[in-house]
């Protein structure tokens, strides 16, 4: 008998999961949750559809045959672009995933007093889009966008993300995401994508001074603030600067445009106003062209300070919980296309009941 092992595809509709990632750290990250590499020289050639700019690794993470794709850049339209090469040369694409880093909120109104804190990772159960224009020198307004609403995810998806929240699937896939975030640091140049050690977790209030002095007086409202986003830091008793920091996973409502969001005073007021609990810059690109889960890892609060100590365990953390899911997700059979089903009725009819070719080969294989 033959040793079970998983079946690489024998061309581009054969592959139904695609990841997008915009930087090369998050590529890097995802790169290392590959449990196989599918090289042309050792298997089918794989080539792309006429036209696709893109490139791509193809492999395999855990029983799914994956699509990763790079972006040439940051932004909607980059990944609008992308995705849509993607589908065309992968039709079958059924589950687009954008893994990466993102800002977070720290106290997100929709998650009901459950904080945001850095390290964090956030997976999206819907995308918004939020486009922000230049307010004079400083800062940025919201923009009035008629698409605004992208519109509902598939039944598919839905389903999926519900099972993804239950008591059953949640338990188990956020206890294997610290172990793959283990298995990438372990790995050849990741060494430094450990959580950084760093003195607290203090983000600004939305009002800031720094912030609120690097505005004009009309860009600052303070109608979505609260007074819990005067002292937000980590609950006690977390493990942040340790060397075995876990992260907490965010389900919820992720807002996406084409400009980074530096603003502690818009940050809240757009998560006040449409249930967003994280900024990125990809989602809403993708969303278009195929059912689309956005899972990034907190790297900053979304406001004035940035830096990027947290842009690789963030990225680390992002690929680590998106092998973790999809251990929940199931392939779809595949039903046989017409022709191969003629060629085996006519196996079965010449000859005089003749036994079929496939059904020789599947007995000397497997006897």
């Amino acid at each position: 008998m033959l040793a079970t092992q998983e079946v690489r595809p024998t061309n581009r509709n054969g592959f139904e999961i695609a990841i997008i990632c915009a930087l090369s750290t998050e590529s890097d990250a995802v790169e290392a949750i590959f449990d196989e590499v599918y090289y042309e020289k050792d298997g089918p050639m794989y080539g792309k559809a006429p036209g696709d700019t893109n490139s791509y690794r193809l492999g395999r993470i855990g029983v799914h045959p994956v699509v990763l794709a790079y972006l040439p850049g940051i932004g909607k339209g980059s990944s609008a672009s992308v995705a849509a090469h993607v589908r065309g040369s992968f039709p079958n694409i059924r589950l687009g995933l954008v893994v990466g880093i993102c800002g977070g909120v720290p106290q997100p109104p929709a998650l009901n007093g459950v904080g945001i804190s850095l390290g964090d990772i956030i997976v999206s159960t819907r995308v918004v889009q939020v486009d922000l224009e230049p307010q004079l020198v400083y800062g940025f307004v919201e923009k009035d966008t008629a698409d605004e609403a992208l519109g509902r995810a598939n039944a598919e998806l839905r389903a999926f993300l519900h099972l993804a929240q239950g008591w059953a699937a949640k338990s188990e896939f956020r206890q294997r995401v610290p172990g793959y975030i283990k298995d990438i640091i372990a790995k050849e140049g990741f060494d430094h994508c450990a959580f950084p050690q760093f003195e607290g977790d203090n983000s600004y209030p939305a009002d800031h001074s720094q912030e609120r002095e690097a505005w004009p007086t009309s860009a600052v409202s303070t109608t979505a603030l609260t007074p819990a986003l005067s002292q937000i830091r980590r609950p006690s008793g977390s493990n942040h600067g340790s060397t075995a920091f876990i992260p907490r996973i965010h389900f919820g409502c992720i807002g996406s445009g084409d400009l980074v969001m530096k603003s502690g005073l818009h940050r809240d007021q757009i998560a006040a106003q449409k249930g967003v609990i994280g900024f990125e810059m990809e989602g809403v690109g993708v969303w278009d062209n195929f059912p689309t889960i956005v899972i990034k890892g907190v790297c900053d609060y979304a406001d004035i300070r940035k830096n990027d100590k947290l842009h690789k365990y963030a990225s680390v953390a992002a690929a680590a919980c998106t092998k973790a899911l999809l251990l929940e997700w199931r392939a779809m059979d595949r039903t046989p296309s017409p022709a191969a089903a003629n060629t085996d009725q006519q196996d079965g009819k010449e000859g005089g009941g003749r036994v079929s070719t496939r059904k020789l080969i599947h007995y000397l294989v497997h006897t």
